[in-house]
């Protein structure tokens, strides 16, 4: 009798776990199905919350980045813009002269004249 009982408890069960999956796997089709189709609706919808709206062309990837504020002393860092456009931070020592001088990187720039 208890057997009986636990099989059906179990099939009970296991209607509702798959009744969820695909009422789960259902509203993701269509939500796909709205965003391929550029439903306008959904921007106001109630049922989803929509944090940002990215306008890019297609296959474009928006990738999380935390940008990280260095401290910055000026009496000990030059900063000075590489060839490539990153920035970098020169330590300087206090009692150390700093002069602009011309890029190495650059064959096309002249020595200064002294």
């Amino acid at each position: 009798m208890s057997s009986v009982a636990t099989i059906i408890i179990s099939i009970l069960f296991a209607i509702g776990i798959g009744v969820f999956v695909w009422y789960v796997w259902n509203s993701n089709r269509k939500l796909d199905s709205r965003i391929a189709v550029g439903d306008m609706a959904l921007l106001t919808s109630p049922n989803y919350k929509i944090s940002e709206v990215i306008h890019a062309p297609e296959g474009s990837r928006v990738e999380k980045v935390v940008i990280q504020q260095l401290p910055i002393d000026s009496s000990q860092y030059l900063r000075q813009v590489l060839p490539d456009g990153r920035v970098a931070l020169i330590p300087v020592a206090a009692n150390q002269q700093v002069t602009t001088d011309y890029s190495t990187m650059h064959n096309n720039q002249q020595p200064p004249r002294q």
